[in-house]
């Protein structure tokens, strides 16, 4: 029996997990706005933040919808693009552990690089909300 190293078992976690967010974005037409992920945020502070409307965007992305999803959220297609470069990075990488054109410890490497890089690209505005309200809860403690 093959042992599957934890490597291939995380690639298999983010495929599927990432699987999954495209089949949700699937299920709900973006139109009608009762996807059942809320934005909390916006619950609890009737503020808007910058993710509100992802839910909704994706929806109207896998359908092709791109000008209707940047109304909905203007970050969502960068952060779409990152999920979509993942699940593929994800797929990809299950085959290149048998094949034998690059070792197994640079492929890691490139793939750490990138997808931190990627990620930072695509969240930046998440972050930098994220990291300003919590500076302001801190301000407002202190």
């Amino acid at each position: 029996m093959k042992e599957i190293d934890s490597y291939r078992i995380i690639n298999i976690i983010f495929a599927g997990v990432i699987g999954l967010v495209f089949i949700y974005s699937c299920l709900f037409l973006p139109e009608n706005g009762r996807h059942i992920i809320p934005s909390i945020y916006t619950d609890i502070t009737c503020n808007a933040s910058p993710s509100l409307g992802l839910s909704r965007a994706f929806s109207a992305l896998v359908r092709g919808q791109v000008s209707l999803a940047n109304q909905f959220n203007p970050y969502a297609l960068n952060i779409f693009a990152f999920f979509c470069f993942q699940f593929l990075y994800r797929l990809i990488s299950l085959r290149v552990d048998s094949q034998a054109f690059i070792s197994k410890r640079k492929w890691i490497r490139i793939d750490i690089i990138l997808s931190i890089s990627l990620f930072f690209f695509a969240f930046y505005p998440l972050i930098q909300f994220t990291l300003q309200t919590v500076g302001e809860v801190f301000r407002s403690i202190f």
